[in-house]
């Protein structure tokens, strides 16, 4: 039974960790447990983690043999090679390590569902099918340590928000277990972006308290105000309303299905074959607030940018639409978006947006534009929405592009900060309000 839907895809998730951050890391762990007996190390790679612990027994797993292959161990210590799930014994004082971090849309079906049925069977916590790898790893360490054991883990600090986390967090509160996340503040792995944290998660304790922390660059630590490191409440997740986010479409790859210009024409593909796309904002000056012929024409198709989606989502595409298809090769059309279309081109259009708003941003907030063009929003770049034809949009821009998200979303890695849909719609919401009661929102 694997996890991964291929061994490149566990394998990218197999990250080693720093000596320098396995040493802080035990040394987070003896302020709660000074000599914790037996531990359990979920995704033991190559054990480094069995080292500079005081422990009295020390069970490793680790599913690929070439990890472990001629490590040496501690006497006390052993490793098992097989899939944490798999694995028997439970009762464990102490449950830690680095759980790999697969993509929800990467783990293997059958893998998925089994283990999902088993968290909630045996933890009563329902995941959806949006949950990263880690979490399922968070949830089995949970299951196999004593009902006063210690949780210690390094993980994406975004599970303390995310909504496809809320269910653990739900059940962390309703056994008024105490949290401590360690958030680091720069980067501890090489070539990945999501920002880490060492979570402790102490099973004893039942003073249901959540604490966070700064890890400074010299991994020392210093208390962080809340999720957010400010005065200000992380936004919350809503619905949709009548005027609402989308995330831009995934028609399959980008590679494939957006093409610059001299793509297009390299192709041989006329306009009337294609439809405008944004798939990034970054590029665009800041002093750019709507995105007209002349400033798609300057900023997009003349700059080189990704900027014709292919009209291939419909029943018939034109004729070049499917000589262009043809040359694809096999190896680009194993994209998830692509397995799970029939045919693998034909992917979901989507309605057009009103605004433009890039997700990811460094400071302040997102940039937003008018979207007068007609361009379909794709990847990481978001639309707005509305059901109503006589909205002010432009002044909607312009309180989109004054909210101060900085403080209000958690950083995704280092500097960077994502707003995410949900947490969108309800700042959508509260201009919609405003503007139905004849005010002016604040932000």
């Amino acid at each position: 039974m694997r996890i991964a839907k291929s061994s490149y895809e566990l394998r990218r998730s197999q990250v080693s960790t720093p000596p320098k951050v396995i040493s802080l890391f035990w040394r987070l762990v003896r302020e709660f447990r000074p000599k914790p007996g037996q531990i359990l190390d979920l995704g033991a790679g190559d054990g480094r983690f069995a080292c500079g612990g005081n422990y009295s027994k020390y069970d490793g797993v680790e599913i690929d043999p070439q990890a472990c292959r001629g490590i040496r161990l501690p006497q006390n210590a052993r490793m098992h090679t097989t899939c944490a799930f798999r694995l028997k014994e439970y009762g464990y004082d102490a449950c830690i390590g680095n759980p790999p971090y697969v993509r929800h849309h990467d783990i293997e079906d059958e893998w998925r569902q089994r283990a999902t049925a088993r968290i909630r069977r045996e933890l009563g916590v329902q995941l959806s099918g949006k949950s990263n790898l880690y979490l399922y790893f968070l949830c089995l360490a949970m299951l196999k340590t004593q009902p006063d054991g210690l949780v210690a883990l390094i993980l994406p600090f975004e599970w303390v928000s995310r909504p496809s986390a809320r269910p653990i967090r739900s059940h962390i509160e309703d056994n008024g277990w105490s949290v401590s996340v360690f958030r680091f503040k720069l980067g501890i792995f090489e070539d990945v972006l999501t920002t880490a944290s060492i979570t402790i998660i102490d099973k004893e304790s039942r003073d249901r308290s959540w604490k966070y922390h700064d890890v400074l660059p010299g991994l020392t630590t210093r208390v962080r105000k809340g999720i957010s490191g400010t005065k200000y409440t992380i936004l919350p997740h809503s619905r949709r309303g009548s005027v609402w986010a989308r995330r831009g479409i995934s028609p399959g790859g980008q590679k494939t299905f957006t093409l610059t210009d001299e793509a297009r024409r390299e192709a041989r593909l006329s306009r009337r074959d294609l439809v405008p796309c944004v798939t990034t904002l970054r590029h665009l000056p800041e002093e750019v607030k709507e995105l007209n012929l002349r400033n798609f024409e300057r900023h997009f198709v003349r700059a080189g940018r990704r900027c014709w989606l292919i009209k291939s989502f419909g029943r018939r595409p034109s004729k070049r639409i499917r000589c262009y298809l043809r040359s694809i090769p096999v190896r680009d059309r194993q994209t998830y978006a692509c397995l799970h279309q029939k045919p693998w081109y034909r992917f979901e259009f989507g309605p057009i947006p009103s605004l433009l708003l890039l997700s990811g941003f460094m400071r302040h907030g997102p940039k937003v534009v008018v979207n007068a063009i007609g361009a379909q929003a794709v990847g990481s770049v978001y639309g707005v929405h509305t059901e109503r034809l006589r909205l002010p949009i432009r002044a909607l821009r312009k309180f989109l592009a004054d909210f101060n998200f900085e403080r209000r979303v958690v950083a995704h890695a280092g500097t960077l900060r994502k707003v995410e849909v949900a947490q969108l719609n309800s700042v959508l919401a509260t201009w919609s309000r405003a503007h139905a009661n004849g005010r002016t929102a604040t932000r």
